[in-house]
Parts: C-alpha cells; structure tokens; sequence
C-alpha cells in the first residue's frame, strides 16, 4: 500500500478553500492527475477498497476538522468533479 498526501481545492473559484487528506493507493507513483481521476471514481469508497481517500484525515486550513455534514458534502462535490487536486506528496508509513 501506498500513502500520499492531497492538497484539495474547492469552494470559491477565485478564493478556493484548501484541504489536505490522505489518500491510499495500490500503485507507486500517483500524481495530479491520477489522483483526480481516482477522486471522481472512488471519492466515497471505503475501507478494504483501493484506491480510497481516509477522510477522517482531512484537515482544513492546517488543522480544522469538518462537521459530518460538510464532510459529506465535500465528498459529495468530490464525486461530482467540483472538487481540484493540487499538490501529491508521497507519505511514509512505518
């Protein structure tokens, strides 16, 4: 398993709100792209699925954490294409 690390962009097209989250991956090497893909597919997958984002990892502006609420709304906008993949930083896991 692969770990890595997804800046995510939404809201506000001109002032987006940024999010990061964990996302976990069979294949070595995801990117941009391929995690955008992935966010569209599986964005409300779960555990044992792969590719899958944990989003209980999501953390807004450094530290804040979303209501379930909001959080099913952004996995909702995820699934739909309303959500934009910025920085993939490869994690170590131990």
């Amino acid at each position: 398993m692969f770990a890595y690390l997804v800046t995510l962009a939404y809201g506000d097209v001109d002032v987006p709100t940024l999010a990061q989250v964990v996302f976990l991956s069979d294949r070595e090497g995801e990117d941009a792209s391929s995690v955008a893909t992935s966010l569209l597919q599986n964005a409300e997958a779960q555990a044992p699925q792969m590719p899958r984002f944990d989003w209980t990892t999501l953390k807004v502006h450094g530290s804040q954490t979303l209501s379930q609420a909001d959080l099913g709304r952004l996995v909702a906008a995820a699934a739909k294409g309303q959500v934009g993949v910025g920085r993939v930083s490869p994690l170590r896991l131990r």
